[in-house]
């Protein structure tokens, strides 16, 4: 591989560390106010979505800003990553896939819709 290319897949990398840091940071100030306000699952539910659209549009907006070319498929390439990565953390924490299919394919649309959106501000 040459060093583009590698430069091209440490970029991306660097792109899903951001992309996870915002959503820890993020995380940590929900379970705050979710401790603070006494808030339930509902919220809670609706708090983690908001959070991965909006990690995952950070990411599409720092590679459309990294790419400057066909922005939309590569935010939803950093959308896939980020969903990827959500995937495997899941199956190594939790000990396997929990939900259904449909729950499933609306967290993997959400990562690519919020890194489609992420792209096109940028």
């Amino acid at each position: 591989m040459n060093s583009n290319g590698m430069q091209s897949v440490w970029g991306y990398i660097k792109t899903v560390v951001i992309s996870y840091a915002v959503t820890a940071i993020l995380l940590a100030g929900l379970a705050f106010l979710m401790y603070q306000m006494k808030l339930g699952a509902s919220q809670a539910e609706w708090g983690v979505t908001v959070i991965c659209l909006f990690a995952c549009a950070l990411g599409g907006f720092l590679t459309g800003r990294r790419v400057g070319s066909r922005r939309l498929l590569w935010g939803m390439v950093s959308g896939a990553l980020y969903f990827m990565v959500l995937l495997m953390l899941s199956l190594l924490v939790g000990g396997g896939i929990h939900g259904e299919g449909s729950q499933i394919g609306t967290v993997l649309a959400t990562c690519l819709a919020g890194g489609a959106v992420g792209a096109f501000i940028s």
